[in-house]
């Protein structure tokens, strides 16, 4: 309990999963909700098992790794953004495999070393040394992953009520929207490392 009150204020925090969700909430595209959450759901088991394995530790201290593992996933960001920008509206988009897959948010979610830092900074604050093993943080996987799958569950059924209420929601207005977060928290997250800003060494956080 006390580890999911901590994670509430970390998976509302608009992200990378939640914008996926948002920008294709209002198309035709079946089981979104589900594809975002399965795909995050994999990133998150991946980032508890490898704290648990002593990886992601390895990797949180390396300047190097971190480097490299930031640069990667701001510029994934970034392509999906401007995917999402040029993307066509839905009824004329007759390409087939051109909709959300789940790897598409399993990749945002992996390359994301804030989300491997969860594991190795909240997690640790809830297990002892003797309990901090790949069983116990798989548990708190779980339960991050039902907040995660809630609240973007609670997110697009808000916005499908939303797009009821106002009776049409442009899809440019919010594809374009999406792509322009997307972008943002590329850019954000290469600014925080000192890429775009053109700053010193990096130091892992």
């Amino acid at each position: 309990m006390g580890f999911a009150l901590a994670m509430v204020p970390i998976v509302v925090t608009p992200g990378a999963s939640f914008t996926l969700m948002a920008t294709h909430a209002l198309t035709s595209q079946r089981a979104v909700v589900r594809r975002v959450a399965g795909g995050t759901a994999l990133g998150i088991l991946s980032h508890a098992t490898l704290a648990g394995l002593g990886l992601s530790m390895l990797v949180m201290r390396s300047a190097e790794l971190y480097r490299t593992l930031q640069l990667a996933g701001a510029i994934y960001l970034i392509a999906l953004g401007i995917n999402s920008l040029r993307a066509r509206p839905p009824e004329l988009t007759t390409e087939p495999g051109r909709g959300l897959r789940t790897r598409t948010a399993f990749v945002a979610n992996v390359l994301n070393p804030k989300a491997a830092a969860v594991y190795l900074t909240v997690a640790p604050q809830f297990l002892d040394s003797g309990t901090f093993t790949p069983a116990n943080l798989l548990v708190l996987a779980g339960v991050h992953i039902a907040l995660t799958a809630t609240w973007l569950a609670v997110g697009a059924v808000a916005l499908r009520s939303l797009s009821r209420r106002i009776r049409r929601v442009p899809w440019r207005a919010i594809s374009g929207t999406g792509g322009v977060v997307l972008i943002g928290l590329g850019l954000k997250s290469l600014w925080d490392q000192g890429v775009v800003s053109g700053g010193g060494a990096l130091t892992p956080r």
